[in-house]
């Protein structure tokens, strides 16, 4: 049996093939030259993303180094530590105050052969090389590592050392200060009354009289020297209960030879025994003393002294004490209680600021101006305490 033969292709099947052909070509060229843009677009994005990596960790690598670099040229000591304990890490200043090696090392092991483990306090220990360094310990990460800070305190300590040496003797030197002022007084008055037991006239009855002064005043001047050893012992100052008449009266003992010597007068009242405070009754009294004889230096010519004491209210008393002498200038009124400040060639400046501290000591305050009428007026306030007998019941 014969094969059918193929039916002969019109030229309009021919153009339609062609066409068709061309169309296909056509398309796949535009999908070539798409898809090769799109290659191209995607090889510069990986380009760019390329270089903004190196970058990144050419940045990461320029701060990792720095970073570094800080650490080994820090002036403390750094150690990374892990979960285990071991160091995993150290600067060069840890390993200079340490000691090595250091690395893979517990850091328990590291403390025991570098410190004085019995001469810990707190976060600072004593290195057996003398070194005393602080060390403070933080969590660096959720790894568990540790980051150990070590700062060497040695020179701190050295000059907190230095301060409280220079601070002992800033407060020996007030101390000497404050026992030269007040022990000038009385130690004045008992020379006066030594002087008149020369005299072969004296009657045996003012003899005696004048030994009992001198031998009040001496007992005077040895409990100021008792009190001074006691604030250089850093005891609590003397409190207790003291009428303010008993001040007066010891006040007006100590002074009076003296401003009769420099035709001075004082006028004191009398006072009962509602008037009490709380502290110690020769510090009291030295400072009316140091008001009278800056009062009597200051003026050149024969000054009136006068002493006036009140009570405020229920918990305060007052005591002013007044002078008619030149006053003190307007300009330097507000000055008058710093420590070394003086206006007198032979002063040293710490009269007042020992009567100042004296009456902040017992709780009080002390101010100045100038009177109307001339000189100065000192006002002092001090808090009240119960009369003795009032305090021995409140204790029963």
């Amino acid at each position: 049996m014969s094969q059918p033969q193929p039916q002969p292709v019109n030229q309009l099947q021919l153009e339609q093939a062609f066409e068709a052909f061309t169309r296909v070509s056509h398309e796949l060229d535009t999908s070539y030259r798409e898809l090769e843009n799109k290659v191209e677009g995607l090889t510069k994005e990986l380009l760019n993303a390329r270089s903004a990596r190196l970058r990144e960790l050419a940045e990461k690598e320029r701060l990792a180094h720095r970073l570094s670099s800080l650490i080994a040229a820090l002036p403390g000591g750094v150690l990374i530590v892990d979960e285990s304990g071991l160091v995993r890490d150290a600067n060069p200043e840890a390993i200079g105050l340490l000691g090595g090696p250091l690395m893979s090392e517990h850091w328990d092991d590291v403390l025991a052969r570098s410190a004085q483990l019995s001469a810990q306090t707190g976060k600072e220990i004593s290195l057996k090389s003398g070194k005393r360094i602080s060390v403070v310990s933080r969590q660096l990460d959720l790894s568990g590592d540790r980051v150990v800070l070590i700062t060497d305190v040695t020179e701190i300590h050295q000059l907190q050392e230095q301060l409280g040496q220079k601070k002992r003797l800033a407060a020996l030197g007030e101390m000497a200060a404050r026992l030269a002022h007040q022990i000038r007084t009385p130690l004045s008055s008992t020379t006066l009354y030594l002087s008149q037991l020369g005299r072969e006239d004296l009657p045996a009855d003012r003899r005696r009289d004048i030994s009992a002064k001198v031998v009040d005043r001496l007992g005077h001047m040895g409990k100021l020297v008792d009190g001074m050893l006691s604030f250089v012992r850093g005891e609590a100052p003397v409190q207790q209960v003291i009428y303010l008449n008993q001040v007066l009266a010891s006040f007006e003992n100590t002074v009076r030879p003296q401003l009769v010597a420099g035709n001075a007068s004082l006028s004191v009242p009398e006072v009962d025994n509602t008037l009490v405070v709380l502290g110690d009754l020769d510090e009291l009294a030295g400072v009316l003393c140091n008001l009278a004889m800056n009062a009597v230096e200051a003026s050149e010519a024969p000054v009136s002294l006068d002493v006036w004491v009140g009570a405020l209210n229920n918990e305060w008393l007052q005591i002013r004490f007044r002078d008619d002498g030149p006053g003190i200038s307007e300009d330097i009124v507000e000055r008058v209680f710093d420590p070394f400040f003086t206006t007198r060639a032979q002063g040293t400046g710490l009269g007042l600021a020992v009567v100042a501290k004296t009456i902040s000591q017992h709780g009080g305050d002390i101010s100045v101006h100038n009177r109307v009428s001339g000189g100065a007026e000192f006002v002092i306030n001090l808090p009240m305490a119960l009369p003795a007998e009032s305090c021995e019941d409140a204790a029963a």
